[in-house]
């Protein structure tokens, strides 16, 4: 059993790594200057709700396994100043998340903004066949760790790891298999991370990629990593009386989504949930009950 502590627990990303690996059996502490109402309450009912608000330093001590720092941490944190004086290790949140998932397929999910729709696609379809993973997602609530599942869905934020490590969260999740969705235009968005994202892929992994998005097919399609590419674009469909019909080799299928946007990320959730075990029929079948507004 591990003992870990979280400096900044107030952070969604790390309240939810804590509530997880609490429910693993883990044992977990954590502080944080200031909560979200919602949060303290889910804390109070998993009897992880701290001694009060602020950062306690003797929270740190020598029999912790390992100290997690959220990207909004201060380098002069007195409970960070005591782990580093401890010789503790300390991890960011990408980083610890990393060495819990080293042995299961990464199926990572990044993006500037279509991720989260991807993300939700394919955890409605694995859920739909009955397809157990695990998964990290940007909402509350949104980690669950086994040791059982081999496969773990990741939607990578693009934040700065920690205060120590200013690497994107994206870059460090190493994919066995990944998803680029887009990137913004290149003048609101440094496109370099992105490149370095495709290049982590494990040789012989996979990527797919928005085929429509120039950087992003640009990327991917200049990059000499030796994995295997799968462009998506926005699949062929048909607009009547206010209502989405895809057309499927089975025919045309009425869609509870809307957009070319929703369309085009199920046609990259499609390409990831083919690779992780739910055919063609399967999916489309799922997707006929997905709704945008799912949580």
């Amino acid at each position: 059993m591990m003992q870990v502590h979280f400096i900044g627990l107030g952070e969604i990303s790390l309240f939810n790594l804590a509530i997880a690996l609490h429910k693993k059996g883990e044992t977990v502490t954590g502080s944080d200057e200031k909560f979200d109402e919602s949060l303290k309450s889910i804390m109070q009912e998993q009897g992880l709700l701290p001694k009060g608000a602020g950062w306690f330093s003797d929270s740190i001590h020598a029999q912790l396994d390992a100290v997690v720092i959220g990207s909004q941490v201060k380098h002069d944190n007195p409970e960070l100043v005591k782990a580093q004086e401890l010789g503790l290790p300390l991890f960011s949140f990408p980083d610890f998340l990393y060495e819990q998932t080293k042995y299961k397929t990464r199926v990572v999910i990044t993006g500037s903004q279509n991720q989260g729709t991807v993300a939700k696609m394919i955890l409605h379809a694995l859920d739909y066949n009955e397809v157990a993973t695990d998964y990290v997602t940007q909402t509350s609530n949104g980690i669950h760790l086994t040791t059982e599942n081999d496969f773990i869905l990741i939607e990578a934020g693009n934040g700065v790891s920690s205060s120590l490590d200013s690497t994107p969260q994206f870059q460090k999740y190493i994919p066995n298999i990944a998803l680029l969705s887009d990137i913004s235009s290149p003048k609101d968005t440094d496109s370099e991370p992105f490149a370095l994202f495709v290049d982590s892929v494990v040789k012989g992994g996979s990527i797919t990629y928005n085929d429509e998005d120039s950087t992003v097919k640009e990327l991917v399609e200049a990059s000499e990593n030796p994995i295997r590419k799968f462009p998506y674009s926005t699949p062929a469909y048909q607009e009547a009386n206010g209502e989405i019909f895809l057309d499927t080799p089975d025919g045309e299928m009425p869609l509870e989504i809307s957009g070319a946007d929703d369309l085009r990320s199920m046609a990259g959730a499609k390409w990831i949930c083919q690779q992780m075990g739910v055919d063609e029929v399967e999916f489309y079948e799922a997707m006929s009950y997905f709704k945008s507004d799912i949580n």
